[in-house]
């Protein structure tokens, strides 16, 4: 496989180092804590899905204190699924376009500040340095066209043939009319 044109550093960052467990498969263990990274400016920032937050109140505070710390001076802001609607929930999606998971979508649109322009029809969306994917596997396919932009063409096709992804482009988006959206 090609190499990339940049070095990927990844930390699983959290609260503390105990095993954190998501809606599903295995437990993960922060590689730091957001003590330990707290004079740290990461690049590349992805916010995962996690439960359906409503209220910013409802967001751990030192997860939204980490995230918005970092957002600002970031050079790519990545979610997946449920994620953007943690970035809009602390206003960080204002004025952007975005989209998010299509069972949510409305739920979504209907919580957050009017300014964001919610995409319905699109596996991702990229607003500068944003990119907002809709579901868990329409995040593959946005995490396929991120390496092509910041690792090379010939870097992100030899990891997509490894792992046999059949990438599809931004607006292959069926389930916004399974949804009703479209």
């Amino acid at each position: 496989m090609p190499q990339p044109k940049v070095k990927f550093e990844c930390e699983f960052v959290a609260e503390s180092r105990e095993p954190i467990r998501g809606s599903s498969g295995p437990f993960i263990v922060a590689t730091k804590t957001f003590d330990e990274v707290s004079s740290k400016q990461f690049d590349i920032i992805l916010v995962p899905a996690g439960p359906p937050s409503l209220h910013a109140e409802s967001i751990p505070k030192a997860v939204a204190k980490f995230i918005r710390d970092q957002v600002p001076e970031a050079k790519y802001v990545l979610s997946v699924c449920g994620g953007s609607w943690t970035l809009a929930t602390l206003g960080l999606l204002d004025g952007k376009r975005a989209t998010s998971n299509k069972s949510m979508f409305n739920q979504i649109k209907a919580t957050t500040n009017p300014t964001i322009q919610w995409v319905a029809k699109a596996r991702w969306v990229v607003d500068g340095k944003l990119w907002t994917s809709s579901g868990v596997t329409a995040g593959q396919d946005m995490a396929y066209e991120f390496l092509k932009t910041v690792a090379g063409v010939d870097f992100a096709a030899g990891a997509k043939n490894a792992v046999e992804l059949r990438a599809t482009g931004a607006d292959d988006d069926e389930f916004a009319e399974v949804f009703g959206l479209a």
